[in-house]
């Protein structure tokens, strides 16, 4: 059988099972993909590779597709192999609990590799106040090995929108970044749109992000559920942008068991009375201290040894706030008044 090929059949009875013979290299790799639950055939598959010997050198029964959206029995089977040695390799394809019957159909893929990826932005609308940063979540469902950059910029968006962090490291399947809202914009409804890029063989692709929500089932069960579009909402009284940021641009350089520095810059109407605080940071990194410094705050960041690892990228996402007195003349009960996020930092573990 000559790669690549897609085969649509179906496992008639029970107990039965299919094979394909692939005449394949030394170290040329093969992949064979299986879509059938997400089809909605009852087939729970499982894939086997042989060599020629009859000895068993590949095997999977279920492969987990943040894509595959509601489903919870994720039962479809991926594989890929390289070649051993020179000569032929069989796929077997069968029901892993030996049933079959007219509407056990599946699709077989049989190629080799063929790197590309999907997206997913989180959440699937969005509220935001006139001058103000988000942070949003993308997801990479990564397909046959790809694991490059993939840099992110919005489509076709009013001037004034921007983002920031907006890259996924090489090797990591999601990344927090912020957007920013032009201060001019007010209670404005709209569809806007996220472009992923990379580069892939020598060759530039791109694809736009499906809007999508986090939903749980039985407490057990995470998906990524696709919504029919990514919608924005300006809301406030066009307030000028808070204009709270980090000083540098660069990536923070992060050493596990040493304190880090940021420099935040903080306007003078906010001087003095701006705290800050990280939103769903990565495991092991916390706010160790916040001092005054010239132009705003110094933030010292500790990091864990024994959680963050040397190559890890992402973002900082990081919460602005003002505490007020519950009551006019109150000293000890206060209330958080958000400032929202300040754009992503960047960081890398050294």
């Amino acid at each position: 059988m000559k790669l690549p090929i897609v085969v649509d059949g179906r496992i008639a009875q029970p107990g039965a099972s299919q094979y394909f013979r692939i005449d394949a290299k030394a170290g040329e790799e093969i992949i064979a993909a299986v879509t059938a639950r997400r089809l909605q055939s009852p087939l729970d598959s499982v894939l086997r590779i042989f060599d020629s010997t009859g000895r068993q050198v590949a095997v999977n029964d279920d492969c987990e597709d943040r894509g595959a959206g509601l489903l919870t029995h994720q039962a479809d089977s991926y594989l890929q192999y390289k070649a051993a040695a020179k000569g032929a390799y069989y796929v077997q394809i069968a029901d892993a609990q030996h049933n079959g019957g007219p509407e056990y159909a599946y699709r077989l893929r049989l190629s080799h590799p063929q790197p590309d990826f999907e997206l997913r932005v989180v959440p699937s609308s969005l509220n935001v106040r006139a001058g103000s940063n988000v942070p949003v979540t993308v997801y990479a469902l990564r397909r046959d090995g790809f694991t490059g950059e993939i840099a992110l910029k919005l489509k076709d968006a009013p001037q004034g929108f921007a983002l920031a962090g907006a890259e996924i490291p090489a090797g990591e399947d999601r990344v927090r970044f912020t957007l920013a809202v032009p201060p001019n914009r007010v209670d404005v409804a709209m569809p806007i749109q996220l472009e992923g890029r990379s580069e892939i063989a020598g060759h530039e692709v791109r694809h736009i992000a499906v809007p999508a929500d986090e939903k749980m089932q039985a407490f057990a069960w995470f998906h990524l559920v696709p919504e029919s579009a990514w919608m924005l909402r300006v809301v406030g009284a066009g307030q000028a942008r808070n204009n709270i940021r980090a000083a540098a641009e660069k990536p923070v350089r992060v050493h596990p068991g040493s304190p880090v520095q940021i420099q935040v810059l903080v306007p003078p109407r906010f001087s003095g009375a701006v705290k800050l605080a990280l939103n769903d940071p990565p495991e092991g990194l916390t706010i160790q201290k916040v001092s005054p410094a010239p132009n705003g705050l110094s933030v010292t960041l500790a990091a864990s040894a024994g959680t963050m690892k040397p190559g890890m990228k992402g973002n900082l996402i990081v919460d602005a706030f003002v505490e007020r007195p519950t009551q006019p003349g109150a000293r000890q009960a206060t209330r958080r008044q958000p400032l929202g996020a300040i754009p992503a930092i960047p960081f890398e573990v050294e």
